[in-house]
């Protein structure tokens, strides 16, 4: 007796709603045309009602559960708009729309996957969806699945070769994608379209530079200047390819032309600090840095001037702009293992310095510089192992110095002198140094005693 009030309970419960919402009908067809009214004012609860006063009336088409569901979707009830599109397919398993809505429920459910899959059955079905399509293009760029995402926007773009927006979007997954000469085509198309596309010369530029065509992206950004001759954007591109070159006097020089035009924003003071820096005018690099850093206080440019105060001997200078670009960005890898490697070579604040510069390369996990600090880091502490791996890494990731210096300190620490002189050598080749050619020198005299 006890079983069958229980299953008397469960069909009741279960179907409360369709008893509650099966109230007598002359016709269905009523029910839906009002609801549809309704639904057009924006009166959703009441064309919910009606709806489902049509289905319990006999009118279970799949079209009527995929509108339920929109409205679900439209009230951001996406748990009960993903039930009845679930119901819709049941009915027909050829209603694009219950595919396409129930895509659609999981994406603001960020259940992606599902989206995916269900988004792709209603495209298959009804391809003319483009709307849907462009879904799928954003999906698969944050699941930086570039490829699936390349083959819709290549849809999208054969579909509207007008749209300027699709065919960039286009070009730069092939970028990423390291298609250079496809992507190339792309800009110069936009630019053909489009000869003020300040956008797409930018990224033809960026592309020459990536692929190290240095004159060609230098021309591109000459042609940007007599295009957008009041943008700074032109300006600061080509004085940091000049800057990279090391043509610091052009550099200086399309810099103070836009300052001369009135642009005397942070970047171009950025520029110059930079610019002094590596020119090794610390005093005027200081200047432009401070000057940037009115204009607009950064983590990066905080940085940049604690650099400037190592290089001129100011060491709590420098371990205060250190301190500041990391308050304003803890996420700042290079504030983080500069201060950390000056605390190493200092010999204190051992363990705050391993700290920072654990999470340098917890930020940036093949970067070869901070992995050298994480390395000379566990050599500090005697753990000679984990030393040797980070090192080894480094050395894989950046050819220096100072990383093949490390390594022949650590094969000298663990009397591997055969390997201590490899490191060495490597080290002097790239920059000569006297201690470490007394180092080898050394080496090789403990290798002959031990031999006699």
């Amino acid at each position: 007796m006890r079983i069958f009030i229980f299953l008397c309970f469960l069909v009741l419960t279960g179907c409360s709603e369709i008893f509650i919402c099966c109230k007598p009908q002359k016709s269905p067809f009523k029910s839906y045309t009002r609801a549809l009214l309704f639904e057009k004012e924006g009166k959703l609860d009441k064309a919910l009602e009606l709806y489902k006063e049509a289905i319990c009336g006999g009118l279970k088409t799949s079209y009527i559960y995929s509108k339920i569901g929109k409205i679900y979707l439209k009230k951001n009830e996406f748990e009960k708009a993903e039930k009845y599109f679930k119901k819709g397919i049941r009915i027909d398993s050829e209603c694009e729309e219950c595919y396409l809505g129930l895509g659609v429920s999981y994406i603001f459910q960020e259940k992606y996957d599902p989206a995916i899959k269900y988004l792709e059955k209603g495209l298959k079905k009804d391809p003319s969806k483009n709307s849907y399509r462009l879904m799928l293009c954003d999906l698969y760029m944050f699941k930086k699945d570039y490829k699936n995402a390349l083959k819709y926007y290549k849809e999208l773009v054969q579909l509207y070769p007008k749209n300027l927006i699709l065919r960039y979007n286009y070009a730069k997954i092939l970028e990423t994608l390291k298609k250079y000469s496809e992507a190339e085509k792309e800009y110069k198309k936009i630019i053909d379209c489009n000869k003020n596309s300040l956008q797409a010369y930018f990224s033809l530029a960026s592309l020459y530079l990536k692929e190290n065509k240095i004159y060609k992206a230098e021309d591109i950004c000459k042609k940007m200047l007599d295009k957008f001759p009041l943008n700074p954007i032109p300006y600061i591109f080509l004085a940091n390819l000049y800057i990279e070159g090391k043509n610091y006097d052009e550099a200086l020089k399309i810099i103070n032309e836009g300052i001369g035009k009135g642009m005397k924003n942070k970047e171009f003071y950025k520029s110059l600090g930079i610019i002094y820096c590596e020119k090794k005018e610390y005093d005027k690099a200081e200047k432009y840095f401070k000057e940037a850093i009115k204009k607009g206080e950064t983590s990066q440019l905080h940085f940049y001037l604690g650099v400037v105060y190592d290089k001129m001997g100011e060491k709590e200078k420098m371990e205060r702009e250190m301190k500041k670009a990391i308050e304003i960005d803890p996420e700042n890898g290079f504030a983080l293992n500069y201060l950390g490697y000056t605390y190493l070579i200092e010999n204190r604040n051992l363990k705050k310095a391993y700290e920072m510069i654990k999470k340098a390369c917890e930020i940036e996990p093949e970067n070869g510089a901070f992995l050298d600090s994480l390395g000379w880091a566990y050599f500090k502490m005697g753990k000679y192992k984990l030393a040797r791996k980070y090192l080894e890494k480094a050395a894989k990731l950046e050819k220096d110095a100072e990383i093949y210096e490390h390594l022949g300190y650590l094969y000298y620490k663990l009397k591997d002198y055969v390997r201590a002189i490899i490191w060495w050598s490597k080290s002097i080749e790239l920059k000569k140094n006297k201690k470490i050619e007394k180092m080898i020198e050394k080496v090789k005299e403990l290798m002959k005693n031990e031999l006699y």
